[in-house]
């Protein structure tokens, strides 16, 4: 899948990895916030002790940063995005369907006031792993 990145988003991913000293997989910006795809194993690092990494980025960047950690296993992508997660099933036919089990508790926390954190987590596999549907049970 091919993602599209605006000259914002490209200054926007070079100036973090400068910064961060981290290889950013994804990039793109929704409503001030900026989210980043960063590789594998590299999430620690992007965020630094104490946050400072990350506090820096912000500060010199000038907008809220959201860091997930990219994984070629679409399982393991699912629960880097969402840790809440219970139990995960894909549906694979034509098109990539994911379907996530989380505790009552958190089915709020994990959809999002008026349904924006799932939005963005739609995206951000939509973007990664090709998936069509995200599903909270």
């Amino acid at each position: 899948m091919t993602r599209d990145f605006t000259t914002e988003t490209m200054r926007l991913l070079t100036l973090f990895e400068n910064i961060t000293n981290v290889p950013v997989r994804d990039c793109f910006l929704d409503n001030g916030v900026v989210y980043y795809i960063v590789e594998e194993n590299k999430a620690r690092l992007a965020i630094g002790k104490d946050g400072v990494s990350i506090k820096n980025a912000e500060r010199i960047i000038g907008k809220k940063i959201k860091i997930y950690e990219y994984s070629p296993d679409l399982e393991k992508f699912v629960k880097n995005l969402i840790p809440q997660t219970k139990e995960i099933k894909i549906i694979k036919n034509d098109e990539n369907i994911v379907q996530i089990k989380v505790s009552k508790n958190d089915k709020g926390f994990v959809i999002g006031r008026g349904g924006e954190k799932i939005k963005i987590y739609k995206e951000i596999l939509k973007r990664i792993h090709n998936v069509v549907d995200l599903q909270v049970k």
